[in-house]
């Protein structure tokens, strides 16, 4: 790897899943970009999603840890969900400080139409909604920010988010491609203005998102590494890469959280759900594991 695109906390291999961070315009730009190949297609193996479906999910994934970059703390954590008409119904992806993820759509077989020929619909199988970001910063309160989808695309509907709940001009680009095996390539970028920023400085971003920016997963395919996709996007020679880290599709589900779930339904529900002989299993949505209670187990939650 040429030190010129390294950044402390990256992989050695640029090949693997990983996020990075850099500072442009004289710190007046932040720009993050993400490589989340692997991450993507576990997320498809886990769910067995359609095409359409792992595009969606996997940009909602990848343009969920871009946001989540500011993340700071241990124990914080950020839930992004999609509410929406199209078929898929709905998304909902977990993410951690460390650079983990894990999501599930509502339906994760959906067929595929095209906006042309290789290009999934994806905004038609999300459909109109919502985008709520929920996140759990160890506070009393969680901050909760929701606004509209603009297209179902993810990207646009993040860039909105940005503007519209955390008032920070943003440029987002997401992209999955996927391929008759499984994912090819998927991978994000996010540049931001920060205070003080200029008019110069915004009519320079504009120019070069307006620019016709070739597509993530193009220069991917390229062998464009996240860095080097910062580099070719601002084109400042005095960029700085700030700090880099892994990212990849974790879950941490467990018998013991199963039965902290259960015990939150309430005694009735509790003494209903032990009457069943056979006793009940429990599946987690994020990785399809599943933990079989036995009726005394589940009279032990009382």
């Amino acid at each position: 790897m040429e030190d010129k695109y390294f950044a402390p906390g990256m992989p050695e291999d640029e090949r693997e899943d990983h996020l990075v961070r850099a500072v442009a315009r004289n710190g007046h730009v932040k720009a993050v970009a993400i490589r989340s190949t692997a991450m993507v297609e576990e997320m498809r193996k886990i769910h067995d999603t359609s095409s359409v479906v792992t595009a969606a999910l996997g940009r909602f994934m990848t343009g969920s840890l871009l946001i989540a970059e500011s993340l700071k703390g241990e124990q914080d954590t950020q839930t992004t969900i999609i509410k929406g008409d199209g078929p898929i119904g709905g998304m909902t992806c977990v993410c951690d400080s460390k650079g983990h993820a894990k999501a599930y759509p509502l339906e994760n077989n959906v067929p595929a139409t095209y906006l042309r020929p290789g290009k999934l619909n994806v905004g038609e199988a999300v459909g109109k909604g919502m985008l709520t970001v929920i996140r759990d910063l160890g506070l009393k309160e969680p901050f909760n920010g929701t606004v509209e989808l603009v297209s179902g695309e993810i990207a646009e509907d993040f860039t909105y988010y940005l503007a519209r709940s955390e008032q920070t001009p943003s440029v987002v680009a997401l992209g999955v491609q996927v391929g008759p095996e499984g994912v090819l390539n998927a991978g994000g970028m996010m540049i931001q203005l920060m205070p003080g920023y200029t008019d110069e400085d915004v009519d320079y971003v504009e120019k070069r998102a307006g620019g016709g920016f070739p597509e993530i997963t193009f220069l991917m395919e390229e062998g464009f590494s996240p860095a080097k996709i910062l580099d070719l996007f601002m084109g400042d020679p005095d960029m700085a890469y700030l700090s880099g880290y892994p990212v990849s599709y974790r879950c941490t589900c467990s018998k013991e959280r199963m039965s902290a779930g259960i015990a939150a339904l309430g005694k009735d529900e509790i003494r209903s759900l032990a009457e069943d002989e056979k006793g009940i299993d429990a599946e987690c949505h994020f990785c399809n594991s599943r933990y079989h209670f036995t009726p005394e187990e589940i009279r032990a939650l009382l």
